[in-house]
C-alpha cells in the first residue's frame, strides 16, 4: 500500500519549507502527496450579528482564492512525478487538520516561531501533535531544505513518546543513508519496559535497519534540548526523530523542556508523535 501524506498549507501563494520538505518527503518514500488549506472561521467573528454578512463574504472570497491555487499545487506535483490533490476547507484549523488527518499517515507541518501564533505548545502546530493521533512531520520555516531522509538522527530515551516517533519513521529509516540514535535513557526507565525493547539499536536491526548508537552523557541529557540541536547541526541531519511533550504542555511552558526548546530554535524538519 502507498504511503499517504497530508500537508497543511497555512498561508498563500504556494511556498515555503514545508512544501519543499513534503516534495522530499514524498519522492524518498514514493507516496501521494495532498494537500489542505483552511480557510479559518474563528468563532469571535461571528459574536456581532450585524457582522456575520461581511465575515461571510470574506470566508466566501478566501475560500475562492484557496481553491484557485489548486493548478499552482498540480504544477509542484508534476515538477516533482507525485500524485495527489489539493483540498480546501472552511472553519476551525486545528480540529480540521486532525480530522483529515486520520485518513493518512503522516501528517507535514510549518512551524512559524511565535508570530501570530499561540505559544509553544498551545499554536496551531503543537494543538495538532495531540490532537490527530498521527506522526507530525514539523518543519521550521527557516529550514534550508535541500532533501529529507538522508541522514537522520532518532532521539531515544525509553519513552512511549519516542517509541512512537520511531515506529511510525521506520519506512523513511528503511530508505535513509544513515541513521545514528542519540540513547538518552536514564535511570528512570532501567527498571521499566519500553518500547521498542530497551537495547534499541538490536530491535533496530530487527527491522532491517542498521544504526549507530551514541549514548548522551549526563550533562548532555540535561540539557536534552541543546544538545540534540548541537549534535544534529554537527552531524549534518536532514531529519530528526522524537517524541513530543514526555510530561504536560504546561510544565513545558513553565519550566522548559526538550520539545519546548527545539521547536523555538531547530532549523531541521523534525518528525515528532505524541
Amino acid at each position: 500500500m502507498k504511503t499517504e501524506l497530508l500537508l497543511h498549507v497555512a498561508r498563500l501563494p504556494l511556498q515555503g519549507a514545508a512544501i519543499a520538505a513534503a516534495v522530499a518527503l514524498a519522492q524518498r518514500m514514493q507516496a501521494r502527496l495532498d494537500a489542505l488549506f483552511v480557510v479559518d472561521m474563528l468563532p469571535a467573528a461571528f459574536t456581532l450579528p450585524e457582522a456575520m454578512p461581511l465575515q461571510m463574504d470574506s470566508v466566501r472570497q478566501r475560500a475562492d482564492e484557496a481553491r484557485a491555487a489548486s493548478g499552482a499545487f498540480d504544477a509542484v506535483l508534476a515538477q516533482a512525478g507525485l500524485e495527489g490533490r489539493w483540498r480546501v476547507a472552511e472553519g476551525d484549523v486545528v480540529p480540521l487538520v486532525c480530522h483529515a488527518a486520520a485518513g493518512y499517515d503522516w501528517l507535514v507541518m510549518e512551524r512559524g516561531g511565535f508570530r501570530g501564533d499561540a505559544p509553544v505548545g498551545f499554536g496551531n502546530v503543537s494543538r495538532s501533535v495531540f490532537g490527530s493521533s498521527k506522526p507530525v512531520l514539523v518543519v521550521p520555516e527557516l529550514a534550508q531544505v535541500t532533501g529529507l531522509g538522508t541522514r537522520v538522527l532518532l532521539a531515544w530515551n525509553g519513552s512511549r513518546q519516542s517509541a512512537l516517533a520511531i515506529r511510525a519513521s521506520l519506512p523513511l529509516l528503511e530508505r535513509a543513508d544513515e541513521v545514528v540514535v542519540l540513547d538518552g535513557c536514564d535511570e528512570p526507565y532501567a527498571t521499566t519496559h519500553p518500547l521498542p525493547a530497551e537495547d534499541i539499536d538490536h530491535w533496530l536491526s530487527e527491522h532491517g535497519i542498521k544504526a549507530t548508537v551514541r549514548h548522551l552523557s549526563a550533562a548532555e541529557r540535561d540539557q536534552a534540548g541543546p544538545s540534540l540541536l548541537a549534535i544534529a547541526r554537527e552531524a549534518g541531519a536532514d531529519l530528526l526523530v522524537m517524541g513530543a511533550w514526555g510530561r504536560s504542555r504546561l510544565s513545558e511552558m513553565v519550566l522548559g523542556g526538550t520539545t519546548r526548546h527545539l521547536f523555538m530554535n531547530s532549523d531541521i524538519p523534525m518528525l515528532v508523535a505524541h
